[in-house]
């Protein structure tokens, strides 16, 4: 019966972790004059056969919620049934926000063409601090082989002992959680660099959720099948 009892506890706190990993992608839809938001328009976006969606309020504002983290095209659909693609991609990490920016609605010209003029930006807003490394960054790294020389160029709050151990600011030699797609692990694994989708460090004010340590957390994220279908598709 203790046996039962444990496994139990272990999965419900995996799915506690697990729905810890969502964020937010937010922005605002404007008309094609850019001066009054699209009221009622939905803004909707899908990873595999789910779909999330939201509404703009009055001032064109919307926010999608509960959103996997990943990287994520946002369409809107307003109430008359036109159709406007927001230029690029937005990424959302867990716990955090993707900001869209600002979109117009399509203009149509002359000849017919569709012209978008937003520039998405990839912020995100009101989250505990962290440093991160996306897909691009990492795949630009000199240290993308080595992930404890990765983390610790990151930030100064890391720095990498003589023996190859990870010191975060005051605390002792490996005094660290890292998670892997939410596996706890008592130190630093080398993920190969061209599966992970970004990596998350935090050295101060270390959300509760990821456990009790005076050290640091690391987080990792490995690509999953719907990304690495995205970066097939947009191949050259």
């Amino acid at each position: 019966m203790k046996t039962i009892t444990f496994i139990a506890t272990l999965f419900l706190s995996g799915i506690t972790f697990a729905q810890n990993t969502f964020g937010d992608i937010l922005g605002t839809f404007m008309d094609s004059d850019m001066k009054e938001g699209v009221f009622g328009a939905y803004a909707i976006t899908s990873r595999g056969d789910q779909v999330f969606k939201a509404v703009t309020n009055e001032d064109g504002r919307f926010r999608i919620s509960a959103v996997p983290a990943g990287s994520y095209n946002v369409y809107f659909v307003t109430l008359d049934g036109d159709t406007t693609f927001a230029p690029g991609s937005v990424e959302v990490a867990p716990d955090g926000y993707g900001n869209l920016g600002i979109v117009p609605q399509r203009k149509i010209n002359e000849i017919g063409i569709v012209v978008i003029t937003a520039k998405p930006t990839s912020l995100r807003l009101g989250v505990t601090p962290e440093i991160k490394l996306s897909q691009k960054d990492i795949k630009h790294m000199p240290t993308k082989f080595d992930a404890k020389q990765m983390i610790s160029t990151m930030t100064t709050d890391v720095r990498l002992s003589d023996d190859g151990q990870l010191i975060f600011r005051g605390a002792r030699k490996g005094d660290l959680v890292n998670y892997i797609d939410g596996v706890k692990m008592t130190d630093v694994q080398n993920v190969p660099s061209a599966a992970l989708g970004y990596i998350m460090v935090y050295s101060g004010a270390i959300p509760a959720k990821y456990g009790d340590t005076t050290g640091g957390v690391v987080v990792m994220e490995t690509l999953s099948y719907f990304d690495l279908l995205r970066d097939y598709n947009n191949r050259p």
